[in-house]
């Protein structure tokens, strides 16, 4: 099938934007980032699309006489709903929180409308040193690059264009002089455009567009 007669059926497909949703924390959590950006409110309401969202979090609360700080997570999860939010671990004292925050998996909670979700959550490695977590940008893009998660301005994409453009072009002369054309750029963005819009389409969607492929064979 021409990329083409793709391009134009995933437009038809997908002619509805996703629905936009709110993205809070429950008190004792500041969120940091989402989506690969700073987050607007630490403590507030921050508007998200349906679909995948990174939140990367962090405890901060009182304990006794003392704000405990929790290394940040990252917490991962694709849901549809209005209402997006992140519940921290249970913990009553500053020994709770050191045990609960040396699990590998503390139990945050993600809730979207008031159902609990899946999700998956991993520690945000920091430096050395005695601020590991300065240039928390740069730690925050690296941790992604490395699990293959491109965001571009908070949108979820499989690879930045520069990334399909250097595949493409790249042709393997190991054992073989045959050559092999490169991919233009014109037809890689527009494999970029269909990839990015698969990624913002919901369930539903994706499952019809998958159905319309099949009978294309």
């Amino acid at each position: 099938m021409k990329i083409k007669h793709l391009f134009a059926v995933m437009a038809g497909v997908l002619t509805f934007p996703l629905q936009a949703a709110v993205l809070s924390a429950q008190d004792g959590v500041s969120i940091l980032y989402i989506n690969g950006q700073k987050a607007e409110e630490r403590i507030g309401d921050n508007q998200v699309e349906e679909g995948f969202v990174q939140a990367i979090v962090r405890f901060d609360d009182k304990l006794g006489s003392r704000v405990y700080t929790s290394k940040p997570y990252l917490l991962n999860f694709d849901a549809q709903g209005q209402n997006f939010k992140i519940v921290p671990p249970k913990v009553n004292s500053e020994m709770d929180a050191e045990n609960e925050f040396s699990k590998v998996s503390p139990s945050w909670q993600v809730l979207v409308d008031g159902q609990e979700i899946e999700f998956e959550q991993s520690v945000l490695q920091g430096k050395g040193g005695f601020m590991p977590y300065a240039g928390m940008d740069n730690l925050v893009a690296e941790h992604n690059k490395q699990n293959g998660i491109y965001f571009k301005n908070g949108q979820l994409i499989d690879k930045p264009v520069a990334v399909e453009v250097a595949a493409a072009t790249t042709v393997a002369t190991v054992g073989t002089s045959e050559k092999v054309a490169p991919v233009t750029t014109q037809a890689t963005k527009n494999v970029e455009q269909l990839k990015a819009w698969y990624l913002q389409a919901s369930k539903q969607e994706r499952k019809e567009f998958r159905r319309w492929m099949i009978d294309q064979e």
